[in-house]
């Protein structure tokens, strides 16, 4: 989700310039900003926390019971795609980030994966790990343009893979949709409003495919992107979303400008760019399929329970939960899980309904809060061998003698 909105706020904010001009340098910033991520960090474990006991209801003894049943081989086996997918989203900051700094090591990758790993799931939208992740590569000693070329790179061949897995689960599940029918979701003062599957999926498709295609209209259609800088930023101007248009519309030429660059610079290097391709599409892929395991592991045997299946359905929840801006996406992606793997009508994931809500347990836990627990003791322990102040200096350095 956060290189979705990368993408968007790139645009109308010009988060490069933000990364830029924000990057916390005094020990007072950064004892302020990390503040104020454990304050994220609280909030997404108590929406976490609510979620689950609205998953349990009144069927904690069956839950329970169930999950001590679980086989651990499988849960093994997805603790051990848990290490995969981070191996497989770490292989490709290490191939982008040679494209720059050619003797760039591997161990390093793992902390920029780790560390905006950590600032994604406990912000809004993500954006906080893209910001983390350019910090971090600040304190190795990458040169700040070069770590922004990475970071817009990185979303840009994610968001694509993205829209190509979601055309392929769009065209081969078309059916399940009109099977499923529809999403029951309950209001407090209306009760349950039946909203078509189809609706939310198309909401979630369209937003994807916006972020990267608004970003690509903008900088190769030279009449929309006048449209844009004029007419919308103007109307945005009027009605207080944009406060300062013309450092507004600097950010953007500068937005315009890069993204050219970068996309530039991925077509130079198309066996890195088919290397990132296919390890997203790997990363993808096995992350998908953990509802899947988690069945397995609980002995659910429903015809409707395929690896396959699990995957494309997995897309689904990813393009209904993807467009509102949640930390972690907690509550909503429960919500959701729900919902899709056991709907209210049309076939079900799941056999039983105890097995489907000890999925979600197991699913959650390992696939976010593991994760999360990782990348919080990573961040925590990392320590780059250069600091702040000395990779500053020798940056200014070669400001000052471009020549060498």
């Amino acid at each position: 989700m956060s290189c979705a909105y990368y993408c968007i706020y790139q645009c109308f904010y010009g988060i490069a310039y933000d990364i830029i001009v924000k990057m916390p340098t005094s020990s007072n910033e950064i004892r302020k900003q990390i503040i104020r991520y454990i304050i994220y960090l609280i909030f997404v474990l108590g929406l976490t926390a609510l979620a689950f006991y609205l998953t349990i209801g009144n069927k904690l003894n069956s839950i329970i019971e169930t999950l001590s049943q679980a086989n651990l081989w499988f849960i093994f086996a997805i603790l051990a795609i848990v290490i995969a997918c981070i191996l497989f989203r770490t292989i490709v900051i290490f191939f982008l980030t040679r494209i720059f700094e050619k003797k760039y090591l591997f161990h390093r990758a793992i902390a920029i994966d780790q560390v905006g790993s950590l600032y994604r799931m406990v912000t809004p939208a993500g954006i906080g790990g893209h910001f983390m992740e350019a910090y971090t590569y600040h304190r190795q000693g990458v040169k700040m343009s070069n770590a922004l070329s990475t970071i817009a790179m990185y979303s840009i061949v994610y968001q694509i893979v993205l829209i190509i897995y979601g055309v392929i689960t769009i065209i081969v599940k078309k059916d399940l949709v009109n099977e499923i029918g529809y999403v029951a979701i309950t209001f407090a003062n209306t009760g349950a409003v039946n909203v078509p599957l189809w609706v939310l999926i198309a909401i979630g498709f369209t937003f994807n495919t916006l972020s990267i295609g608004f970003i690509l209209l903008i900088s190769y259609w030279n009449g929309f992107f006048k449209f844009v800088r004029g007419p919308i930023y103007g109307l945005l101007n009027k009605i207080k979303i944009l406060k300062n248009v013309d450092s507004s519309r600097e950010k953007l030429d500068l937005t315009v400008v890069t993204f050219r660059e970068n996309l530039k610079t991925l077509f130079k290097h198309i066996p890195t760019l088919l290397i990132c391709m296919v390890s997203f599409f790997a990363y993808i892929t096995l992350s998908y399929s953990v509802p899947y395991f988690c069945g397995l592991s609980l002995g659910n045997n429903s015809v409707n329970a395929n690896f396959w299946d699990s995957v494309l359905l997995s897309n689904f929840h990813q393009m209904v939960t993807c467009v509102i801006p949640i930390p972690g996406n907690s509550v909503l992606s429960e919500l959701f899980f729900l919902k899709l793997f056991y709907p209210a009508s049309g076939p079900s994931f799941y056999e039983t309904e105890e097995i489907a809500r000890a999925s979600l347990l197991l699913w959650r836990s390992l696939m976010f809060i593991f994760p999360l627990i990782i990348a919080c003791l990573y961040t925590i322990i990392y320590r780059p061998r250069k600091k702040v102040e000395e990779v500053m200096i020798n940056e200014n350095q070669e400001n000052q003698n471009p020549q060498e």
